[in-house]
């Protein structure tokens, strides 16, 4: 049961002092000694999450100005490319045009400090209707409101993944009650990438996680060729834990890991009903949501503890499936594979199967870069959201959606394109495709 929705007071001073904090103590680092070679990449300089420069060209910060200030209602939808990242530079941006926004934020992050949170005017999203009602009227009054649209987070530098309604839903109904003033919906997206080769912190990052996770440890191998091991070892590690017979034929890394994700769907669909849907993701969602919710209602009824654990065994294998799918085919079969990417990938191993002890938490809270990264802000144009098609109904909000996607991922390219030269100077050539993943290893490396 959803408990009471607490309304946050932000306070502007506040605000302003977590901004200059955010900027120079955990983004970008310690005014002018981060500006010398000598001492700007040092620990105690160069910022927590150690960015040298936030590019936003002036176009692109010009189309934020215009869409977020006093005189427009905006809702600010940017991508998801690294957890703990995120927010900071949602921040940065902030600051630049809207120092009051409300922003969206994890129920969990808001409940652990909910008096600071509320000061810093973050909406936890478990509040329904009244955190929705909230963020509409903060539009309308000229702060500016901020959610991840992504419904699917999956932590990748290069892809925006399927956008969830709420955005739409929200900007949809200020338009209906905004009067004349504009309503947008201002999509934006960031990628980072890594200025120097960081092959050392990557082999570091493999060996713990391969001695935590009891897996043989790889520490001969190159960057590329550890990477593939270790996620062919994890992949075999996890069917045996959850009894499924790999048949290891001549099928490569992806189609035996898509079709360990049906095993595991197929097993916990002739035990749960949830929706059906075509679509793997959804249906995985659905799924860990309906065990969630059988273990929440079994504390309160006071289910037998056999029939507790069987519940935490499922949604193990569902979170799992949802693990499966977030390194897939369409995202890590390109030629070259980058740095961010397998930065990215051991990240999530990390937050999806490394949870137990403080080192853990402070990880996968606040992970730690393995170098110096530009961050690359886009500002596609915003999108105005009209009274007349707020009020023809679910077509106007499917179309809203899809278009904010487009833009993203249109302007996501063009950052790649053009940073393409400094990213593949330092990728490898990529052991999931072709006749190095296609040769179908047999059980654990040795």
């Amino acid at each position: 049961m959803q408990g009471a929705w607490t309304v946050p007071r932000p306070n502007s001073t506040l605000m302003w002092l977590l901004g200059i904090v955010n900027r120079w103590l955990l983004l970008l680092g310690l005014p002018l000694l981060r500006r010398i070679p000598g001492l700007r990449d040092m620990p105690l300089v160069h910022g927590y999450f150690w960015i040298r420069r936030i590019d936003l060209p002036a176009a692109d910060r010009a189309r934020l100005a215009s869409a977020v200030r006093s005189g427009t209602a905006a809702f600010i939808g940017p991508n998801h490319p690294e957890f703990g990242t995120d927010w900071l530079i949602d921040k940065e941006l902030s600051t630049m045009v809207a120092p009051a926004m409300a922003s969206w934020a994890d129920r969990g992050i808001v409940a652990a400090a909910p008096r600071f949170w509320g000061m810093n005017n973050l909406i936890a999203n478990d509040g329904g209707e009244a955190a929705k009602d909230y963020s509409v009227q903060q539009a309308i009054a000229g702060a500016g409101v901020l959610l991840h649209p992504e419904g699917s987070v999956r932590w990748t530098n290069d892809v925006v993944h399927p956008l969830f309604p709420g955005i739409a839903q929200m900007a949809m109904k200020a338009a209906v009650t905004a009067g004349d003033k504009p309503v947008f919906i201002v999509p934006v997206v960031w990628k980072y990438h890594y200025l120097t080769d960081v092959s050392a912190r990557m082999h570091r990052e493999m060996g713990m996680i391969e001695v935590e996770l009891g897996l043989p440890v790889q520490s001969t191998l190159s960057v590329p060729l550890r990477f593939h091991a270790l996620q062919r070892n994890l992949l075999a590690d996890q069917m045996q834990h959850f009894g499924y017979e790999d048949p290891i034929d001549a099928h490569g890394f992806f189609d035996r890991q898509s079709a360990f994700q049906r095993y595991l769907m197929e097993a916990l669909e002739q035990r749960h009903t949830t929706e059906p849907s075509h679509d793997m993701d959804k249906r995985v969602a659905r799924m860990a949501r309906a065990i969630r919710s059988k273990l929440t209602d079994g504390r309160r009824d006071a289910t037998s503890g056999d029939h507790r654990a069987a519940l935490k065994h499922d949604l193990a294998m569902a979170e799992e499936a949802k693990r499966l799918g977030e390194f897939t085919r369409e995202v890590y079969a390109s030629p070259m594979l980058t740095q961010e990417q397998i930065f990215e990938s051991l990240k999530r191993i990390r937050d999806r199967l490394m949870r137990k002890g403080w080192r853990n938490v402070l990880a996968n809270m606040l992970p730690r870069p393995f170098g110096p990264r530009v961050v690359h802000v886009g500002v596609p144009e915003a999108l105005a959201v009209t009274r007349e098609g707020a009020t023809s109904g679910k077509g106007y909000e499917a179309s809203l959606l899809a278009l904010a996607r487009t833009r993203m991922q249109d302007s996501l390219d063009g950052i790649n394109a053009r940073i393409a030269g400094d990213v593949q100077r330092l990728a490898h050539e990529n052991p999931f495709v072709g006749a190095a993943d296609g040769a179908a290893h047999r059980g654990r490396t040795p």
